[in-house]
């Protein structure tokens, strides 16, 4: 049990000396722990359900009731609760199944996309934890997944090293192209003022020469891809610090959920979707950055998560990133309206053929009327609206914890 306020990170560092963690993590571990599961955070794992699920107690704090405690036993109003939006109440007080701590063997590898879609539901049954990072216009899937080191056969080869490559080896396609773009631009980066920068880095600088430029991009795409195939091995560590990952620069994301049948019988929506995503990316010309990332999760009992569903069934989580690799106040505007405007839609067109909903932190609202009505009847019918908005009502009548962006979408209560 834990105050709302406190971070994720400081939750798991307080579970390890008792032996403990929580059961997963979403990337980035700063969230505090209110917002973490009201917005259904999620992690990866075919047979893990996204963070809420494991939430056994709630204390919300509503204008009309004043405190109150949601547990298991309060049914349907607790399972509305868990993914609340923050507008049923404040959520001062958290109380979460834990498991125990333990070390995870983590594997990197690079598939095509081929394999990546051939191999796909064996991956996902025989690993905990399983991520996809597609490159756009290179044929190479950066595969992670994660098995509990003792679940794992001490002949499948860990005791290699992360790589047989030093560091500068693994960057060297990376700073090679630097070195290459900072003599044509004039630019002052040299071998030796770039020794230090971290991938994201790296990342970053490359792409700020031309963050829009397709065949820019594509040439960085590229050479991440060289990265990753020099950074194949194993690795074993906690779980909570394999299970978060370094995400990169300031960025724009958006991600969506979509069923994809069940965990004995995917129906193939997750890789349909990724396979039509990248063929309009390149018909459309979008100057589309690495990776887009792809998770998997079961179902969960909250009603207002996006993966909400039967026990058994299966979701996809895919999201699609640009990132903001510099300061000029134009190029970052150029870049959000790019990501807002193109490569959002383009996943809002394709994602709705498989019923695809918005992470709900990533929310992002069409500008175009038709659009956001679109947005409005499909939400309101994959989502309990009705039943969201009575509770609202009931805890909140005068609205006082309401938001823009949910009043938008689902309505006012």
């Amino acid at each position: 049990t834990v105050q709302a306020g406190a971070r994720v990170g400081q939750v798991v560092d307080e579970l390890r000396k008792h032996g403990l963690t929580l059961p997963n993590l979403a990337s980035i571990a700063e969230q505090q722990m209110g917002g973490f599961i009201q917005v259904g955070a999620h992690g990866t794992g075919a047979k893990i359900t996204p963070v809420d699920d494991f939430v056994t107690s709630l204390k919300l704090v509503t204008p009309a009731h004043g405190t109150i405690t949601l547990s298991p036993k309060e049914g349907d109003r607790f399972q509305m609760a868990k993914v609340g939006l923050g507008c049923l109440g404040i959520v001062s007080e958290v109380t979460m199944r834990c498991i125990p701590a333990h070390n995870l063997v983590e594997h990197t590898f690079v598939l095509t996309r081929a394999e990546a879609r051939e191999q796909l539901d064996t991956l996902l049954k025989k690993h905990k934890h399983v991520r996809y990072m597609w490159i756009p216009y290179e044929d190479a899937v950066v595969v992670v997944t994660n098995d509990p080191e003792y679940q794992v056969p001490k002949h499948a080869g860990i005791d290699e090293i992360t790589s047989n490559l030093s560091a500068e080896e693994r960057f060297r396609p990376l700073t090679d192209l630097l070195v290459e773009l900072a003599g044509d631009n004039h630019e002052t980066y040299t071998l030796e003022t770039i020794k230090g920068m971290g991938f994201g880095e790296l990342r970053d600088a490359l792409l700020s020469f031309a963050p829009l430029d397709k065949d820019h991009v594509k040439r960085v795409n590229k050479v991440e891809a060289e990265f990753w195939r020099c950074s194949e091995g194993w690795q074993t560590k906690p779980s909570d610090q394999l299970l978060q990952f370094d995400c990169g620069g300031q960025q724009w994301v958006w991600e969506v959920c979509f069923p994809t049948g069940t965990y004995e019988t995917n129906n193939g929506n997750d890789m349909k979707l990724l396979e039509e995503l990248l063929q309009a990316i390149e018909d459309e010309n979008i100057a589309a950055p690495a990776p887009i990332e792809q998770r998997w999760s079961a179902s969960s009992s909250s009603f207002m998560s996006p993966a909400h569903g039967e026990s058994e069934g299966l979701h996809s989580w895919v999201g699609i990133i640009m990132y903001l690799p510099s300061d000029d106040a134009n190029q970052r505007t150029e870049i959000t309206t790019e990501f807002k405007r193109r490569y959002c839609e383009l996943l809002r067109r394709i994602g709705s053929k498989v019923s695809a909903a918005s992470h709900w932190a990533k929310l992002e609202v069409p500008q175009d009327v038709t659009q956001l009505k679109n947005l409005q009847q499909f939400y309101r019918s994959r989502y309990p609206a009705d039943k969201f908005k009575a509770q609202r009502k009931e805890n909140d009548p005068k609205d006082i914890l309401g938001n823009r962006t949910i009043d938008v979408v689902l309505g006012r209560p």
